[in-house]
């Protein structure tokens, strides 16, 4: 019956299997989710030709991020039971770094059989001849969609070390041509790119989140300049880069900027200088629609009080232009105004880190009403100017995170909660920083943001004043929010056996699911309390207490 399904059928069922959390936030470099799934894809390809056929595009258009994620398995080499010694080679889910010159070998094999023979006569390398006389079944680089320069450098580095030549020491006549460097093998592959992944989308001068053995440094090779990266980068929607990655980087912006005018995911990091090449590669995108730009004081933080000053005239001037159509904004850049972003009507999703903003007030005063998701990584964003955000919302905020330790203007947080409570009926997760003058407020938070599901307060760590909360604690169990998952509270919030008592009960009334739920507690009744709460499913059990 699974032979009777159309190609399309299939192709769109396997496609469903390497879905990821990228789309949300392609910024995270975090394929767990297409991982989770790579052993169900691969079990497809041992069903039958015509599923093999469907399936090996699926698994080989980003096997340098998968292979790079996490150690558990190894890559598969499969016989097909339909065709005699038929090989080829399969990304599978978890192979570590270590097996990433596996398929360098691959890739190898994919060469022009004169690049490949051309190694018999290196003195570097020994090589056994099975390297250089295996062929492959499959045009690989064709099925590539995702490029990771870095790790493409690092995994030939390690192929390089594993079949470099320890019998023959080099002599004072051997030609440099004759030695083939990791630098040389890696132009190779990247003109094999060029040529034949002809459907490139993503490209990354970015670590993947993996200890990677060798250091990559600057990243000396421009793609661009390769014959047919005219077309093979034409289709580019998703463009990652460290700046101080990139060797001679004006070059490399601006030979992008002639090919690249699709690009809808931008992240730049560490930005240190001004550029009227990234200016121009900016300013030529139809259609930006997520973007981060972290400048380089993110990197190496504010040190005696002094922030490093830094202008971005030409950056920000293209930024001002193109910047209408982000739904998502990730922000740190001290030099570029706040303002610049004034324009974006369209987020759904904020991130702004640690800095003293310039001109924020044009910014915060925006239209946000389709903003879904507020994160702020640090307290020097006041809290007042979060919550004019807020009160400029459509009410479709679902997310306000807020990591600081300790905010700036603390006699805003009344304030800030009597808006969340106002303007966020749809709120299911909240993490912000309280004190003592909030608490009253949350069991009307609990009332009005009925859909939450996660509570998490937090106060500053040198906070010592204890503060009793057994009125409170007894109203939030009457109004806890059905769908509530997971509640903290700070550990100097204290309450007396019959509020907890009466709280729990409120959680068993109300509650669909059990709650994680893990106060700092002081008596042996209370501990007692909380334990027959968790026996009878109120409570998830704490491992901490175990």
């Amino acid at each position: 019956m699974a032979s009777k399904l159309p190609i399309e059928c299939l192709r769109r069922i396997f496609e469903e299997l390497t879905k990821s959390d990228l789309t949300v936030d392609p910024f995270t470099h975090n394929d767990a989710i297409v991982c989770s799934n790579l052993n169900y894809l691969y079990s497809c390809v041992l069903v039958n030709r015509t599923w093999c056929n469907t399936a090996i595009p699926l698994l080989w258009k980003d096997p340098l991020h998968w292979l790079s994620i996490k150690d558990d398995d190894f890559i598969k080499q499969v016989v097909v039971p339909w065709k005699d010694q038929l090989r080829f080679h399969v990304p599978f889910t978890y192979a570590k770094s270590e097996k990433l010159p596996l398929l360098i070998s691959t890739y190898f094999a994919c060469l022009p059989e004169k690049s490949r023979r051309s190694l018999k006569t290196n003195k570097a390398f020994k090589l056994p001849e099975d390297i250089i006389e295996t062929t492959t079944f499959y045009d690989y680089p064709f099925f590539l969609r995702r490029l990771n320069l870095p790790t493409l450098v690092n995994a030939v580095s390690m192929w390089t070390q594993q079949h470099h030549s320890t019998d023959e020491p080099l002599d004072e006549d051997t030609e440099s041509e004759d030695v083939l460097s990791a630098d040389v093998l890696t132009e190779k592959l990247i003109k094999l790119f060029m040529e034949k992944s002809t459907n490139l989308e993503y490209l990354s001068y970015i670590k993947l989140p993996v200890s990677l053995h060798n250091d990559v440094g600057h990243i000396k090779i421009n793609i661009a300049g390769f014959p047919g990266s005219k077309i093979a980068l034409a289709n580019i929607t998703s463009f990652h880069f460290n700046a101080c990655a990139i060797k001679k980087p004006e070059n490399y912006y601006v030979s992008l900027s002639r090919i690249c005018h699709s690009i809808r995911n931008l992240e730049i990091r560490c930005l240190c200088n001004d550029s009227k090449g990234l200016a121009a590669l900016i300013g030529s995108q139809r259609g930006l629609v997520k973007l981060l730009i972290h400048g380089a004081n993110y990197y190496y933080g504010i040190h005696n009080g002094y922030i490093p000053k830094y202008s971005y005239r030409y950056i920000t001037k293209a930024l001002y232009n193109k910047v209408s159509d982000l739904t998502y904004l990730n922000f740190q850049c001290n030099g570029i105004p706040l303002e610049t972003f004034a324009s974006c009507t369209k987020l759904e999703q904020l991130i702004l880190h640690a800095n003293y903003y310039q001109n924020a007030d044009k910014f915060i005063k925006s239209d946000f009403s389709h903003l879904k998701s507020l994160l702020i990584k640090d307290g020097s964003f006041l809290i007042n100017h979060q919550t004019n955000i807020i009160q400029n919302s459509g009410g479709y905020i679902s997310e306000i995170v807020n990591s600081m330790n300790e905010p700036r203007d603390p006699d805003n947080l009344t304030k800030f909660y009597e808006t969340v409570i106002d303007f966020c009926p749809r709120l299911t997760i909240l993490e912000y920083y309280i004190c003592k003058d909030q608490i009253s407020l949350i069991p009307i938070l609990f009332n009005k943001c009925n859909q939450l599901r996660k509570l998490a307060l937090h106060s500053t760590d040198m906070q010592t004043e204890t503060v009793e909360i057994n009125d409170v604690l007894s109203k939030m169990g009457e109004e806890i929010p059905e769908q509530l998952r997971m509640i903290e509270i700070p550990w100097h919030f204290k309450f007396s056996a019959d509020s907890l008592e009466s709280f729990l009960k409120g959680c068993q009334r109300r509650l669909k699911e059990p709650l994680q739920f893990e106060p700092s507690i002081s008596t042996d009744e209370q501990k007692e309390i909380l334990d027959r709460y968790i026996d009878i499913g109120v409570l998830k059990k704490n491992l901490n207490m175990i």
